[in-house]
């Protein structure tokens, strides 16, 4: 009995959403009322809830004297220009243009801190300063004692951190002794300077998600939580952190964000050195155009190598004959191919994001530009077909195979100013995650290249990263007076020789060139299709990487997974039972000489699914416990484990369980719809409401479909790019940047 309540309460929750959804629909959406809180639409607060006087923040060259090192690096880096730097201050001012200086507290809690709790972002009044700079520090944007006096950090979004008043000293404690010391009294006294510097907190990944990891709440766009990116949820999800069972890649050694962002370099001039090493203060990453801007070259030249440093992978991995369907693959380095004069082929394409423990890109990908750039050229040494150049005036080809999103406001109007204030939806967001892969297909016309009987064929393909696109550079250069030209910067390249003939008794290979082996190709390739929902192709190629590596049964359970997905809710569950066999197989595999835990559990997490599936709920209750277990951070175990065990009517121990995933991520909505009849049911009313409003305000845009569908009628020439498996040719629509008339506009 109490079970049907609890889905009967559910209902009910659902039926809310529906209502809602036809309340919010249509219209501009009202701007919010001034926040009136100190640091509110900020995250961010202080341990008393009072402000700190800008002259008890340190400047950084206080710390130059012992830190040198970590001096230069920092002077160099990111954060030292957040605040300052014209491509996100343009942003800024235009929220502080249209909505008044208090609603630039939510940017500005990670970018310009200290003006924030300084008090210094409150409507102009006797001597406040109207534009930034706002503090003698702001050109330090995110200055030492920032970061280091920051003592809480939550997972909501946007600046959830909480800091205290700064201080160079600390007792046994922990508690701060204020005021300026000199040199020599903190030297006198080591430990107690790292007690009020170096607090455990700064070594977590959770410390860097507090502004990682982004969101828009009520109070800045007076409609609800609007999620951003979260490269912090990217990176706790993946093969880099060790805490999630379902990655297609493990990384050998749990990394976090320092170890990426934060390496230790030699040091020869910083007290804080440790065997003749610290940890960079450059926190080298993707931004060329802050550093190139203040002409700090070293920045710019650190960045390109660090984006060169095998972060992302491309193969071209097979081409297709476009009148049969055949594939041809993995094309090795030297291909000799049958294919005749006037022949279509279409050439597939992996893209691997093989080291970033988020997604490629990362982060503003609004305002990013990355893309494939691909090329063919005949024996002559003629490029017949090329997608992905830059035009005279350095804008990218309009139809190039890009990596980027766009985000609408309520009107299905593209945003090109970062002004996330006004956000409703993604309409578009082709991004890699971790570990994963995507597939970019190129078709051209073996006629093209001049062909009579034999020649070669050269295809070449690069990944290519600006850190902004060419409009959004030119808008800023241009309230700045300057000229400048953003590096592009070549991430990845693969070349592939192919020699064509009429002949079709030629040999199918040629002489592999390829590191990467074989089998793990043919995984990459699987992981593409597999993200474009072309499930039988992705079956196959995971198959085809398991005959080549049949020591590894995680190819066996990605197999299992692609025959999964293609199951269409038939009686029989024919796709089901092959997932099944595939699992099994996995799990008594003989050939595997060690067994992985990580294979082994992945294999039992979705034959746990599958039983589910076929009714036996019991069995795969009792798969998952294990798992949940030994996986207590993985939110996709802890969701499925709550789940089931919510199927079976255990409330008490589903509730556990999606009281679980909200700890790894108090956003996840999908927990919170849970969440809401489970306390309900146990008569705790106030939490239950809390739970629905939190369902309410952190589930995506209920008008998101229709948004997007406004857009993508306007736009057409987008509309291919929508479809996960599309193909780039001579004649591909041209996309342009959305500007002027077709923008949101600035408000």
């Amino acid at each position: 009995m109490r079970f049907c309540k609890i889905v009967l309460l559910l209902v009910v929750v659902c039926a809310g959403v529906a209502g809602w959804r036809t309340a919010s629909a249509g219209g501009e959406r009202p701007v919010p009322s001034k926040p009136t809180a100190p640091f509110s639409p900020s995250n961010a607060r202080t341990e008393d809830g009072k402000l700190i006087p800008v002259e008890q923040f340190f400047s950084a060259a206080r710390c130059l004297n012992c830190h040198q090192d970590t001096h230069e690096g920092w002077s160099q880096s990111l954060h030292r220009n957040a605040a300052r730097e014209p491509f996100y201050r343009e942003s800024a001012d235009i929220l502080l243009g249209t909505r008044g200086i208090e609603f630039t507290r939510h940017c500005e809690s990670c970018h310009t801190p200290v003006a924030l709790f300084s008090g210094a972002l409150v409507s102009a009044a006797d001597g406040m300063q109207k534009t930034a700079p706002f503090t003698p520090l702001d050109h330090e944007g995110v200055t030492c004692s920032v970061c280091h006096s920051i003592t809480d950090a939550r997972l909501d979004g946007t600046g959830s951190f909480t800091i205290r008043r700064p201080a160079l000293l600390a007792n046994e404690d922990g508690s701060p002794i204020f005021g300026d010391f000199s040199d020599e009294q903190i030297l006198a006294d080591v430990p107690a300077h790292k007690r009020a510097v170096m607090r455990p907190l700064l070594r977590s990944p959770e410390f860097c998600s507090t502004c990682h990891k982004v969101d828009a709440p009520p109070s800045l766009n007076g409609y609800k939580h609007i999620r951003g990116f979260s490269a912090y949820d990217e990176w706790q999800q993946s093969g880099a952190s060790h805490e999630s069972l379902l990655t297609f890649y493990r990384r050998p050694e749990r990394a976090d964000c320092r170890d990426c962002h934060m390496p230790r370099i030699g040091s020869a001039n910083d007290r804080s050195a440790k065997q003749g090493k610290i940890a960079s203060h450059h926190f080298p990453g993707a931004n060329t155009a802050a550093p190139l801007f203040y002409d700090q070259k070293a920045q710019v030249e650190l960045t390109q190598s660090f984006l060169q440093t095998d972060v992302v992978e491309v193969d071209i991995f097979a081409v297709r004959r476009v009148s049969t369907g055949e594939l041809i693959a993995p094309l090795a380095g030297n291909q000799p191919l049958a294919l005749r004069p006037g022949e279509e082929i279409t050439a597939e394409v992996v893209v691997s994001n093989r080291n970033a423990a988020h997604t490629f890109p990362p982060e503003v990908r609004d305002l990013y530009e990355a893309w494939v750039e691909f090329e063919a050229i005949d024996g002559a040494g003629k490029r017949f077909f090329h997608s992905g150049f830059l035009k005279p005036d350095q804008t990218l080809d309009e139809s190039a195979h890009v990596y980027k999103q766009i985000i609408l406001d309520e009107m299905g109007r593209h945003i090109t100013r970062h002004q996330i204030w006004t956000t409703n939806i993604k309409a578009y967001d082709n991004t890699i995650f971790p570990g994963r892969s995507d597939v970019a297909r190129f078709r051209l016309r073996i006629a093209d290249c001049g062909l009579r009987n034999d020649c070669s064929l050269t295809l070449r393909a690069r990944v290519n990263y600006r850190r902004l696109n060419q409009e959004y550079t030119n808008y800023v250069l241009r309230q700045q007076k300057r000229e400048l030209r953003l590096p592009v910067v070549r991430m990845a390249e693969a070349t592939a020789r192919l020699a064509v003939a009429e002949s079709p008794d030629m040999p199918k290979r040629g002489t592999a060139a390829a590191i990467t082996p074989d089998w793990k190709r043919w995984n990459d390739y699987g992981i593409g299709l597999l993200e474009q929902a072309q499930y039988g192709a992705a079956a196959e190629a995971f198959r085809q990487a398991s005959v080549l590596h049949p020591q590894d049964a995680n190819l066996l359970v990605n197999v299992a997974i692609a025959e999964m997905r293609t199951e269409r809710f038939g009686p029989e569950l024919e796709q089901f039972r092959k997932a099944e066999e595939l699992l099994n197989r996995a799990l008594e595999n003989p050939q595997s000489a060690i067994r992985n835990p990580q294979s082994e559990g992945r294999a039992r997490f979705y034959l746990a699914l599958v039983w589910r599936a076929q009714g036996k709920l019991r069995e795969a209750a009792e798969a998952l416990t294990p798992l949940a277990r030994a996986y207590p951070r993985d939110r996709e175990v802890q969701r499925q484990f709550a789940q089931t065990l919510y199927s079976l009517g255990r409330l008490t121990e589903a509730r556990t369980g999606f009281e679980a995933v909200i700890g790894i991520d108090p956003t996840d909505f999908l927990a919170w719809q849970f969440l809401a009849p489970l306390y309900a049911g146990e008569g705790r009313s106030q939490e239950a409401e809390r739970a629905q409003a939190l369902y309410f305000q952190w589930r995506d845009d209920p008008r998101a479909e229709s948004i997007a569908a406004r857009f993508f009628a306007a736009h057409p020439q987008w509309a291919d790019e929508r479809i996960g498996s599309h193909t780039h040719d001579q004649h591909s629509a041209r996309r342009p940047v959305l500007a002027g008339f077709h923008a949101a506009p600035e408000k």
